[in-house]
């Protein structure tokens, strides 16, 4: 087929790309998406943060979202099997973003986006497997094949949406592993679970012990997402099937047990790579980067989809400026760069604390209103705004109550060895 010539190709469908591509195509943009899966597909990240719903507002599919009959999540619910301390935090009322959000069956959730872009007028090609790009002077050509015939199209930028994958990472740049923070995930949804009753039937709940943590995620329709996030090498060693390791992960947590007497697991067990990264370049002359295309964090605080879905309209913002000026080198997506870079950053600093005992403990007990105030902002997503004086005060002051903590810990004879070693 001939080159038809969009403002835009955006490759990869899933929230980062739908949103990228739904809030160029409300800005008048002519934008084609390549999406190499067919939807509705299974996948993992299930619970959204509060600073999530603006970003949804702002496209114009909150309302679908909300009539959708997605669980209700008002917080998340701590627990420590080591100290058998329990906390529960609840979202802030006093904030830019609502204090609740929901729990999505991702497969729903992300089709509906995709299906709002459309709705918008970008030109969603599905199933498309993208097989090469070149950039030129003028623009960028894509090369994919569709129901097994070649594809060509052609666009003034590129966005790099495809996930894991990294298409730019992997064809003009690099990937670079966090230290320490490779991991297994497996996980299954399970029907008649254990519910919390009121308003924290929704509530996400970790249960961290000696070998890892679970996720436990309360979804519409009386289903429970339940994760088991452990290190790579307790899996490289098991001698059994992953079935096995999966009941015997739920064996050595007794909370997680006892809440799965009358639950019956519905789906096969996935397993999922659970390795944190940062991917370069996140921008260059006529392309850039959004969502897990940039970097994956652990899912620990559940900020993978609102990474995405805030990085996407970041970087639609970036792009429609670009295509009204005629201006695409990289040095033009500075601003957008420094911006994700300045988002990401307490969610990476919170997950390499959080994995240390002193800071946990500490974290489960904070001392005043002033630091609660601030770790919640955080986790609700608020991290991509401006942070105030105070919210910063309120961090440092946090983190040193950890030195102290870790401090007290080893004089105590306490253990205070870094979890990311599991």
């Amino acid at each position: 087929m001939s080159p038809v010539l969009h403002d835009v190709i955006v490759v990869g469908g899933g929230p980062a790309g739908s949103t990228t591509s739904a809030f160029l195509a409300r800005a008048g943009r002519r934008v084609l998406l390549f999406e190499r899966e067919p939807f509705p597909r299974f996948h993992v990240g299930e619970s959204l943060l509060p600073a999530t719903l603006p970003i949804l507002d702002r496209m114009g599919v909150l309302a679908t979202v909300a009539e959708h009959g997605f669980q209700l999540k008002h917080g998340a619910t701590f627990h420590d099997q080591e100290s058998d301390y329990q906390r529960t935090f609840y979202f802030l009322t006093n904030k830019p973003w609502p204090s609740y959000s929901y729990q999505v069956r991702r497969s729903d959730f992300d089709a509906l986006l995709l299906e709002h872009a459309s709705k918008q007028g970008v030109d969603v090609c599905q199933p498309a497997t993208v097989e090469s790009v070149a950039f030129d002077l003028d623009g960028v050509s894509v090369a994919a094949r569709r129901d097994g015939l070649p594809f060509t199209a052609r666009a003034r930028f590129l966005v790099d949406a495809t996930g894991r994958d990294g298409l730019i990472a992997t064809k003009l740049g690099r990937r670079e592993r966090i230290p320490n923070l490779g991991k297994v995930a497996l996980f299954a949804h399970f029907r008649g679970a254990e519910r919390a009753a009121g308003r924290d039937e929704g509530n996400i709940r970790i249960h961290v012990f000696d070998d890892g943590w679970f996720w436990w995620i309360p979804l519409a329709s009386d289903l429970t997402s339940l994760g088991c996030v452990m290190h790579a090498r307790t899996v490289r060693r098991w001698p059994g099937s992953l079935d096995e390791l999966y009941a015997e992960m739920i064996r050595r947590c007794p909370r997680v047990a006892a809440g799965l007497v009358c639950g019956e697991r519905v789906t096969e067990i996935h397993r999922v790579a659970n390795f944190s990264y940062m991917n370069g370049p996140l921008v260059g002359d006529r392309f850039l980067a959004v969502g897990d295309a940039i970097a994956f964090v652990d899912p620990i605080f559940s900020s993978g989809v609102h990474i995405a879905m805030q990085s996407g309209e970041l970087a639609a913002g970036a792009v429609d400026e670009a295509l009204a000026d005629g201006r695409f080198t990289a040095a033009r997506f500075a601003p957008y760069e420094r911006a994700v870079e300045r988002g990401l950053r307490p969610f990476f600093r919170f997950i390499h604390k959080y994995y240390e005992p002193a800071f946990f403990e500490v974290f489960l007990r904070p001392r005043t209103r002033f630091v609660l105030e601030a770790v919640l902002s955080v986790l609700s997503g608020g991290a991509f705004l401006k942070m105030g004086w105070g919210t910063r005060l309120a961090l440092l002051v946090l983190f040193a109550g950890a030195r102290v903590n870790l401090w007290t810990r080893r004089r105590a004879g306490r253990p205070v060895e870094s979890r990311l070693e599991w």
